[in-house]
């Protein structure tokens, strides 16, 4: 009898830290499940800025473009002869300038 005892107490501890080591891999492959999601949730967040982020150096790559072209053409005479006239009023020799009636 002692020893029958002893073996429905060894069954009931042994199905008692079945239970237990399950709940805990349970516990465990929850908590696995929630980060994995929340991690795939972020990588989805950090793919559109990265893409959005790709747009502005293009976009940037264009403007700096732009500008050097307009740099290259502010150099040229005919830029210079340009502002000469609309800003300044200037002409070259033998043009008239012909300005608008500014009473009516």
């Amino acid at each position: 009898m002692a020893g029958n005892r002893e073996r429905k107490r060894y069954r009931k501890q042994s199905k008692t830290v079945i239970m237990g080591i399950l709940l805990v891999t349970f516990l465990f492959c929850g908590i696995l499940f929630y980060k994995t999601k929340a991690l795939q949730v972020r990588d989805s967040r950090y793919g559109t800025r990265e893409t959005e982020l790709q747009e502005e150096i293009e976009q940037e790559k264009k403007r700096s473009q732009e500008l050097e072209e307009r740099e290259a053409y502010v150099q040229t005479k005919k830029y210079i002869e340009e502002i000469a006239k609309t800003k300044l009023g200037l002409v070259n020799p033998g043009e008239t300038l012909l300005r608008p009636n500014e009473e009516e």
